[in-house]
Order: structure tokens, then C-alpha cells, then sequence
């Protein structure tokens, strides 16, 4: 394992020799963060809002259920990161906090992009040039991990294998899975998530993992809520032009100004808290109260604001 990683670091100390190329530092920090999870928060809630309401609940379940496979690996392997201590501190053009395998960015990015690239979201062009393009942005996004010396090669490569399972599964089971779930009542849905998040928890209640388990205990009851109450349409019938995109436009500024105030507020909460025993409870009901605004709350908003 030590020789695998120490081909590892060559590499990285090769590859870092191309930061002679004027700017290139600067586009490798801006493209790292094309695979971090922070980003897709702000991304699927505009999918759920804007574009397609199940696209936007398929996206979000397999982002969470994803990122929490990769983070659960990443504490169970505990493996190293090229900047720490006993390898070489001056490769880590920045720096990252737990184990390094497997790579979220590197996984997540293939996840997700691959995705986008099977509904073909780029009018004009053929689904074969939109996973072309999934492509290069999937192995951008790797060679920047390597490049910033925060990973191996060998934990952009194991990404990249994580993500092609959890690309498998989405693929052959996922439409199979949410046509049970719409074909039984929403109580079942309501019941799976509560599990999952339970089962999450059972492994390990750490701040990070509480992301994805909240994620989906809220989602699990913003989807009941929404079937049952809101019946929410993503899809706008009775506008068009400047008025469709402006009432878009407002959907999605009200909506994630309101996510982003409820995560400050609840943040404030939580820190004034985090001596107490409790702090990963409040953690935990934090990401699902922003969940339950994101599937429900905002949708009952826009509809009684007539945005939707």
C-alpha cells in the first residue's frame, strides 16, 4: 500500500509542476469546487423548483444517498491524505479535513453529471455528446483533486468506481423503485426515509454523516406533505416568455434565500448549544427542517403566492 502511495505522490509532484501555466491554480480551485455537495444544494432545489419536480427528488436522493456512502467509507478507511505530515505537507494547495478514499468530488461529480447527461439537458445537442461532455467534466474535476494535492490518484480512481455503482443501481432500479413508491400510499415513502435516516444514524452520528441522513428524513416528509396536501407542479401551463422565466426567476431567489436564513438561524442555534449533549440531535433536525422547506415548504409558498 505505502508504494502505491508513494507513486501517488510522484505523480501529484509531477502533475504540480505544470503550475508554471499562468492561471491554471486559480481554474484548478474554481473547478474543484464543481464536485463538493455544497454545491449541489443550491443546484437540485432549482431542479425541484424550476425544471421537473421528480427529477429534482431523484437527484436529491441519490446525491444524499451517495455522498453518505462516500463519507461513511471515508471514516470507516481512515486513509491518508497527500499533504499530511508523514508523506509531504507542500504538495496540499489546500486542505481537507478526514480520510482522502475514496474521493467525494471525484464520485459525486460522475453521479451527478452522468445524470444530468441522461435527460439531455443541453437542447440541440445528441445524449451521446452529453455524456461526452459529463466526461471531460468528471475528469476535470479528478485531475483538480489530484492537482491541489488533497488526493491520490488511487482515491480519484476509487471515486470514480463508487460512483459507477451508485450510477448502476440508479439506473437499473431507480425508475423501478419510485414507480412502487407513487403506486402505494405516501405513508410508505414517509416510513422508508424515516429508516434510512435511522439506519445512517445507527453507523455513526457524526456532523458530516447527519448531513445526508437529516436530508433524507426531511425529504421523506416533504414529499408526504406535498402528495398530500400541495400537490406541487414544477411546471408552469399558463405563462410564457419574460413571464415564465421571471416567475422562475422568483421561485428560486425566494426559495433559497429562505434555505440559506434557515441554516444561519438554526447554525446560530446550534453553536450556542454545542457544549451540550445533544449537539448532533440539533445538528440532525437542522438539515431536516432545510429539507422539509425545500419539498414542501417552498412549494405550499409558491403556490400561495400563485408562482405556481
Amino acid at each position: 500500500m505505502e508504494e502505491i502511495l508513494q507513486w501517488g505522490l510522484d505523480c501529484i509532484r509531477q502533475i504540480q509542476t505544470l503550475a508554471v501555466i499562468p492561471g491554471l491554480t486559480v481554474f484548478m480551485r474554481a473547478v474543484t469546487h464543481i464536485g463538493s455537495t455544497a454545491v449541489y444544494i443550491f443546484f437540485f432545489p432549482f431542479v425541484y423548483w424550476c425544471v421537473d419536480e421528480k427529477k429534482g427528488l431523484r437527484l436529491a436522493v441519490v446525491l444524499f444517498i451517495s455522498t453518505w456512502i462516500n463519507l461513511a467509507l471515508k471514516f470507516f478507511l481512515n486513509q491518508p491524505r497527500p499533504f499530511f505530515e508523514v508523506y509531504d505537507p507542500s504538495v496540499g494547495i489546500i486542505t481537507e479535513i478526514m480520510g482522502g478514499f475514496p474521493s467525494g468530488h471525484a464520485q459525486n461529480s460522475l453521479v451527478i453529471f452522468a445524470i444530468l447527461a441522461s435527460w439531455k439537458i443541453i437542447p440541440g445537442i445528441s445524449r451521446a455528446a452529453h455524456f461526452v461532455i459529463a466526461a471531460f467534466l468528471c475528469l476535470v474535476t479528478g485531475f483538480s483533486r489530484i492537482y491541489l494535492g488533497v488526493h491520490f490518484p488511487t482515491d480519484v480512481f476509487g471515486g470514480w468506481l463508487l460512483g459507477g455503482l451508485v450510477l448502476a443501481v440508479y439506473f437499473w432500479a431507480g425508475a423501478r423503485i419510485e414507480a412502487w413508491f407513487e403506486s402505494h400510499n405516501p405513508r410508505i415513502g414517509l416510513t422508508a426515509a424515516a429508516a434510512l435516516a435511522l439506519a445512517m444514524n445507527m453507523y455513526r452520528p457524526s456532523e458530516y454523516l447527519l448531513m445526508s441522513s437529516g436530508m433524507i428524513l426531511g425529504l421523506g416528509v416533504g414529499c408526504f406533505l406535498c402528495r398530500r396536501y400541495i400537490e406541487f407542479n414544477a411546471f408552469i401551463k399558463d405563462r410564457t416568455g419574460m413571464e415564465k422565466r421571471l416567475s422562475l426567476l422568483v421561485r428560486y431567489v425566494l426559495g433559497i434565500t429562505a434555505m440559506a436564513l434557515l441554516y444561519v438561524a438554526a447554525g446560530k442555534v446550534i453553536n450556542g448549544l454545542s457544549d451540550s449533549g445533544n449537539y448532533h440531535l440539533y445538528v440532525f433536525i437542522r438539515n431536516t427542517l432545510m429539507a422539509v422547506w425545500i419539498f414542501a415548504g417552498a412549494p405550499w409558498v409558491f403556490c400561495k403566492l400563485r408562482l405556481a
